[in-house]
């Protein structure tokens, strides 16, 4: 078997370079090996437990791929030889290449707890009939332990509180939950709002067995406190799946990712490397970081699918912004760029301003949410290296706006005279939206402090 150009990978990494390169060279063939057949779309999984009703309307099909002539195989991939341009499957069989991507994505981070691979302990299995399983034991479950307080964690249990009948125990190690994409004020806000909702929160906790004998019965924290447990989700994080790289003697980055340069291409010629399995590098630091979301994936696969035959598009990616949003209870979150506390860490010196509005004008019109917007400036330069929004459904679109503004450099100056569109029904009024006034109280700060 032969194609011109082959993806291993059937995640939005995986389907969204395939789609890049196909739109671009229409004329090469373009084929998707994935090892999972019944994928589903990742940023969902969560709501398939609870919010979505059946769990196939989550499934992430072929019919983009198909419908855009590109072939899919359902096989796994044994090995990569980058010499010869092929690869093995695990039935025996060769398929060769003039140029493949590799989309691997992530294997979830196994800690090395007792009683971890008891039944009833569970990992997040980006497949519909392994995500099923974990619902059905959920229905017949009372007691529910997660492990891990990051955005999976956070995310499920605000889900499982939707359903009256569980117990539910969030265990963190971190002093707070999502402490890594938020400063503490949103991290508080969110333990607050699953508290409210019966979620119980242990942070500065840390899990030290999973008990029981032919099934989990409970946790056992670090302090001697055991949970209740019919069921565990381990949720502590997820690691670039390499396997297939580091067989092919492709280099291997510190932080485990494969190593790529600004255009996506790997140690060897012809081969490429897209999505959670590559190495992602800070906007502002240029340092290796585990950010791992399907919008950061989503364009490095069309940066990858672009340039496969030759640089078109230069410096298309200069590092992840790290733009993050999630809904706890009815209230989103969103960050993009660096937290006060990431700066504090990495040595930068900064200025915040935080402002606060309806998202409606007057805050009485139905629907109005009030909005918290906090920015994060360079000292001195002025230029915008963070934002964390909280809110209503708006957020989910204003941190994007943000995040280009990230991307491009934009300093306070500028937002503190952006001209934007506003409406009653749809907007913060003019007068007092939250993100020109925290850059107009920043801006304030840093003319008092060069005065």
């Amino acid at each position: 078997m032969r194609s011109d150009i082959v993806i291993v990978g059937g995640g939005p990494a995986g389907v969204i370079t395939a789609l890049t390169s196909k739109s671009v060279y229409p004329d090469k063939s373009v084929c998707v090996v994935k090892e999972i057949g019944d994928g589903v779309i990742p940023c969902a999984i969560p709501y398939m437990m609870a919010t979505i009703e059946d769990p196939k309307q989550n499934i992430l099909g072929n019919k983009p791929l198909e419908d855009a002539g590109i072939g899919v195989i359902v096989e796994k991939v044994e090995s990569l030889d980058a010499d010869s341009h092929r690869v093995t499957f695990g039935s025996g069989d060769h398929l060769r290449y003039e140029k493949i991507v590799l989309a691997t994505g992530t294997d979830p981070v196994i800690p090395p707890i007792q009683g971890v691979d008891l039944p009833g302990v569970y990992t997040i299995r980006k497949s519909l009939s392994a995500l099923t399983a974990m619902k059905e034991k959920l229905e017949s479950s009372k007691n529910i332990v997660i492990i891990g307080g990051g955005f999976i964690g956070a995310e499920f249990a605000d889900e499982l509180s939707r359903m009256s009948s569980v117990d539910v125990h969030v265990i963190e190690v971190m002093p707070k939950l999502l402490y890594s994409a938020f400063d503490d004020e949103l991290c508080d806000a969110v333990a607050r709002i699953l508290s409210a909702q019966g979620t119980h929160i242990h942070t500065d906790s840390k899990a030290v067995s999973i008990d029981g004998d032919t099934a989990v019965r409970s946790v056992t924290l670090e302090n001697g406190e055991k949970i209740p447990a019919d069921l565990v989700l381990v949720s502590v994080g997820a690691k670039p799946s390499v396997t297939l790289a580091e067989k092919a003697g492709l280099r291997i980055a510190d932080d485990g990712s494969i190593q790529v340069d600004e255009y996506m291409r790997t140690s060897a010629e012809d081969v490429f490397a897209v999505g959670d399995c590559a190495m992602k590098r800070d906007f502002f630091t240029r340092k290796p970081v585990p950010v791992l979301l399907a919008s950061t994936a989503t364009a490095e696969a069309r940066n990858a699918g672009t340039n496969i035959y030759g640089i078109r598009v230069l410096h298309q990616i200069q590092g992840t912004v790290a733009a993050f949003s999630t809904r706890i209870g009815d209230v989103a979150f969103a960050s993009a760029g660096m937290t006060s506390r990431v700066c504090d860490k990495e040595g930068f010196r900064y200025v915040t301003a935080t402002a606060a509005a309806p998202d409606r004008h007057p805050g009485i019109l139905p629907g109005a949410r009030n909005m918290t917007v906090k920015l994060v400036f360079a000292d001195r330069s002025g230029i915008i290296l963070g934002a964390q929004v909280s809110g209503g459904p708006s957020v989910g679109e204003l941190i994007n706006m943000i995040a280009l503004a990230i991307q491009k450099k934009v300093t306070v100056r500028e937002l503190d005279m952006m001209q934007f569109a506003t409406h009653p029904l749809l907007t913060s009024a003019p007068t007092v939206h939250p993100l020109v006034n925290a850059a107009h109280q920043a801006l304030v700060k840093l003319r008092s402090s060069v005065a």
